[in-house]
């Protein structure tokens, strides 16, 4: 069989175009894809760290305030008739609750600060996380835009996948760009969720 018989139909030089725009937005699709799951596993990590913080914080506070009614008491035996032997004690154990109270409230404020500081990155996280999704979904949309370009033949398939292209990126690099402030401000508040441990009772009421 003579191969001049055989009829070849090479790829026009438009649809090569097309092609390699779809295989650069699969590369691009795959980063932004990455850069959700990241920022998904991050907030997961803050969420738990702020959680086992605000845990802490509590705890801490518990055993202060138990130790404030330590010190009620002793100051009720005190005002009666004690012996000298008992007063010893007494204020002995009232120092001694003093002292620990006093570490726990400088240890509260640095454990607060710090799962506060969790709570604020877990919520960055999680708003970049959605900006990213976003990015995806916009980009995929613009796969299947370019794809019917070459089932069709039709450019305006092309245009708008281009176009959705350019909002796809436009949206990942805002999810990049996005700081702790947009946030706050996103979500409609500037104060951290958790801090419920902060409704404990005050040791010093």
């Amino acid at each position: 069989m003579s191969a001049h018989g055989i009829t070849h139909h090479p790829e026009s030089h438009a649809d090569k175009h097309i092609g390699i725009f779809i295989a650069v937005l699969a590369v691009v699709m795959a980063v932004v894809g990455a850069l959700a799951k990241n920022e998904a596993n991050k907030m997961i990590v803050k969420e738990v760290q702020a959680s086992n913080g605000f845990a802490w914080y509590q705890s801490k506070r518990q055993r202060s305030y138990m130790n404030e009614l330590e010190i009620k008491r002793a100051d009720f035996e005190l005002a009666g008739a004690p012996t000298d032997a008992q007063r010893q004690v007494l204020d002995v154990s009232k120092a001694r609750l003093k002292a620990k109270n006093a570490e726990y409230e400088k240890e509260n404020d640095e454990i607060r600060l710090k799962a506060e500081a969790a709570k604020k990155e877990a919520d960055l996280a999680l708003h970049k996380h959605h900006w990213f999704e976003y990015s995806e979904i916009a980009l995929h949309i613009a796969v299947v835009l370019s794809s019917l370009t070459l089932l069709t033949d039709r450019k305006l398939f092309f245009r708008l996948g281009v176009g959705t292209t350019i909002a796809g990126i436009g949206l990942a690099f805002y999810g990049m760009t996005i700081t702790g402030h947009h946030a706050d401000h996103a979500e409609g508040t500037g104060e951290s969720r958790a801090p419920a441990a902060a409704q404990l009772p005050s040791a010093k009421n």
